[in-house]
Parts: structure tokens; C-alpha cells; sequence
């Protein structure tokens, strides 16, 4: 990874009182100058790249609808919608309404490039971009085209592209702090061994940096076991893990397999605990066969409040999803408010400095170096290029009678090694 290049001059930014649910500080900085920065010039002096006329803001959501993750991407829609919805009714950012290309890739590699190919010359940047393997597949053309683009994805990895904006602590933060917690709360101790059961690919390979790093440092025993997103029976897996005598199953997996692997544990009487990174649930594995095994022997962990979370923003967007929604809700839709919550940030920032070009909104970007949602998601920081944004992760534990099937083992919070981890290059 490269050397992170800090940000030095900071100043503050709030967004529209009454519907911040934090507030950004700003750092001001230069960035290279790309091609739109010849766009035309609108109303009120401000220079305008693809995406935007004097009225509107177009932005690019490439999510999962109907592929492993679709329960996940219509979460984090909701929650977008909700803030748009009411910032629009305000006025919008920059006295333009914010509006969004939708492209539904199915978790597909192949669909993302297409659909990236047919949006990116009519957006300024993309509001969602969800899955790792789509990610990775696009980071060269998000590159080139100097395209910030807000991902719904956790990997340390990405933090090497100055265009991506990580959401919270990547998953190798989480599975080492996750890893302490179980330390701590007496489920592990030194000379014990554990197993991780991850899926191929940025994801579940990043989560493993992170259970190899913590398993170093607490002298734990770590057993790996790779599985393809198609995989949907973990019992060779578990039992391998049993076989070995792993205390603890680690997961990064898609929220099916979660599912399997607490399923085949708890039918062969093997009483492990499981963790997993924060993909890894969704509420309606709490209505199928393995409620009681995820109730009684798996926790999660991630830097997004869980829906039922008493904070008062996390209850503020939560009586606003009840107002208009019915379906079961999950911790997604906090995430995909917030993301929301940064994108206007960053927009009012580059609107501050008449520039709603590309390279306008990556200078933005640059400057944030205090993103506080009120603990919808960690506190984030993006003034030091390549940096993991935030540090700290709840720890939860299901429960079927919270909305969104989530409640708090454990509030925000960061471990010594979680503090000090840098990813290796």
C-alpha cells in the first residue's frame, strides 16, 4: 500500500440544520486537474461536470437487487431514499434536486462493468456501489475517470484508490477487534484455536488478514476454509473446523451460508461460537430453521448501528422508515442514510468552492476530517489519503423480538491492535 498523504488545513462544514444527523469537518486541499474540469460554468459561477445542469445532480447506484446481497441492497436503498427525499424537499444541494441512474448488476461481475459502461457519462459520481468483486473489477476504470464513488464495501484494499469512499472500519479492523472482544469475554483464551470460514475473493480474503493478524497477537491457532459465493452447504467446512477443535468459527460469507454453517453446527451438537463480519446477517435468517442457533451462539460485527439501536439519529431514521415503509427492516438502511448524509457533504463542500466537477468532488472528499452520524456509523475520518476511516465496531448478537433482528453486545468501540493495525502491502 502506498504512503498515506495527509490533509493539513481543516475547516468546518455542517450540513442543512434539521436534517444533518452529524456534522463533517473539512480540510481544505488541491487534487490534479482531469478532463471534465472543462466542463461548462452555471448558475452562480459554479463549474459543472457530467451529471449536472442548473437544476439537477445526477448520481449512479450500481447495487444487487436480485443476486446474494439483494436483501442487503435494497436496505441500503431505503435508507438513501429517506435522506434524498427530504433534502430534496429542502432544496436539494447547491440549489439543484439529487437524482440517481439505478443499475441492478445481480452480484454479477460482468453485469457491473456493463452497467458502469452505460451510466458513467451522465454522472457526477456514484451514491452506492455494492460487492466486492464488482469493486475490484471497476477500481481501474473508476480510476481513470476520476469517478468518487461511495462503496458498500469494507476492504482495506480499496483505500489505495483516491476515488473510493470506505463506509466505516474494513472488515480486517473488525475481525481483529471482534476477535479481542471474544478474548475478553472469556469465550477465548491463549493457545486456543479458531477457524475462519471465508469466501473467495477482496471480502472474505481482507477479513482474513485480520483474524491472521489478531490470532498472531493473542496466540490463538487459526484453521482457513475458502468457499465460492455458489456454495451453499457448510458442512464440510464445520466439520473440518469441529475436527480441528476451533472454539470459534470465524464467518465472511453471504448471509445463506451463515445460515448453513450455525445450522449443520447446532444439528451435530458442536456449540462453537460464531462471528461474523458484518455481511454476514440478515433479519430474515431469524424466520428459517436457524433462529435459535444464530440467537444463542453467533455475533456480528461491523461500525453500523444496528435498526434498533435507542441513539437518538439511529431512532430518528428509524421512525422515519416506519412512516414509510412495511417490510422488515435491517442495519442497512442506517448505512445507506449515512451514506447519503456523506455525499451531501461532500457535495455542499465542493458547492462551497464553485466546484461540481469530478476532480471538485474528489478535493471535497479529501477534506472530511471528522464524519460524525451520531452513531449510525462509526465516526469517520477521509483527510489522510489511503487511511482506514474509522476504527471502531459494535459488537451485536440476534434477537427476534428488535426490529431489524439485531441488539448491542457491545457499543462502539476499538481494541489496542485495532488502533495500531496498518494492512500489510
Amino acid at each position: 500500500m502506498t504512503t498515506p498523504v495527509p490533509s493539513r488545513r481543516r475547516v468546518q462544514h455542517a450540513l442543512a440544520a434539521g436534517l444533518v444527523l452529524g456534522m463533517i469537518v473539512t480540510a481544505g486541499c488541491s487534487t490534479k486537474a482531469t478532463g471534465d474540469d472543462a466542463g461548462s460554468t452555471q448558475a452562480g459561477g459554479v463549474a459543472a461536470g457530467p451529471g449536472v445542469t442548473d437544476t439537477t445532480i445526477q448520481l449512479g447506484v450500481l447495487t444487487d437487487q436480485t443476486g446474494a446481497f439483494a436483501g442487503l441492497g435494497k436496505s441500503v436503498g431505503q435508507g438513501r431514499d429517506l435522506f434524498w427525499s427530504e433534502k430534496n424537499s429542502q432544496g436539494g444541494v447547491c440549489g439543484r434536486k439529487v437524482e440517481f441512474v439505478v443499475k441492478n448488476h445481480g452480484y454479477n461481475t460482468q453485469q457491473a462493468v456493463s452497467a458502469y459502461s452505460q451510466i458513467k457519462d451522465e454522472v457526477l459520481g456514484v451514491q452506492e456501489l455494492l460487492g466486492s468483486p464488482m469493486i475490484a473489477a471497476l477500481l481501474p476504470s473508476i480510476e481513470s475517470d476520476d469517478m468518487l464513488s461511495l462503496v458498500v464495501s469494507w476492504s482495506s484494499t480499496l483505500l489505495e484508490n483516491p476515488n473510493v469512499v470506505v463506509p466505516g472500519s474494513t472488515y480486517d479492523v473488525e475481525m481483529i477487534n471482534g476477535l479481542q472482544y471474544l478474548v475478553d469475554s472469556g469465550k477465548l483464551q491463549r493457545g486456543d484455536t479458531i477457524s475462519h470460514v471465508y469466501l473467495e475473493g477482496d471480502y472474505g480474503q481482507n477479513a482474513l488478514a485480520g483474524s491472521r493478524a489478531a490470532a498472531e497477537k493473542l496466540g490463538l491457532t487459526l484453521k482457513e476454509h475458502s468457499i465460492k459465493p455458489t456454495d451453499s452447504d457448510l458442512t464440510a467446512q464445520v466439520t473440518a473446523s469441529r475436527n480441528s477443535g476451533a472454539k470459534a468459527v470465524l464467518l465472511s460469507t453471504a448471509p445463506a451460508q451463515t445460515a448453513s454453517a450455525v445450522s449443520v453446527a447446532e444439528a451435530s451438537g458442536y456449540d462453537a461460537t460464531f462471528l461474523g463480519s458484518n455481511p454476514t446477517f440478515t433479519p430474515t435468517l431469524l424466520s428459517g430453521s436457524a433462529k435459535t442457533a444464530l440467537q444463542e451462539n453467533f455475533l456480528l460485527v461491523g461500525s453500523t448501528a444496528p435498526f434498533a439501536s435507542k441513539a437518538e439519529k439511529p431512532t430518528a431514521v428509524r421512525e422515519a422508515y416506519e412512516k414509510k415503509y412495511t417490510e422488515q427492516p435491517t442495519s442497512y438502511v442506517n448505512l445507506g442514510y449515512a451514506q447519503a448524509e456523506i455525499m451531501a457533504g461532500i457535495l455542499e463542500a465542493a458547492c462551497d468552492k464553485k466546484d461540481l466537477t469530478r476532480s471538485g468532488l474528489q478535493t471535497a472528499m479529501r477534506g472530511l476530517s471528522l464524519v460524525d452520524t451520531g452513531g449510525l456509523i462509526a465516526p469517520l475520518d477521509y483527510s489522510e489519503a489511503g487511511a482506514i476511516p474509522a476504527r471502531e465496531v459494535y459488537v451485536l448478537r440476534p434477537d427476534g423480538k428488535a426490529a431489524g433482528g439485531l441488539v448491542i453486545a457491545q457499543e462502539l468501540s476499538s481494541c489496542d491492535l485495532a488502533k495500531t493495525y496498518e494492512p500489510a502491502e
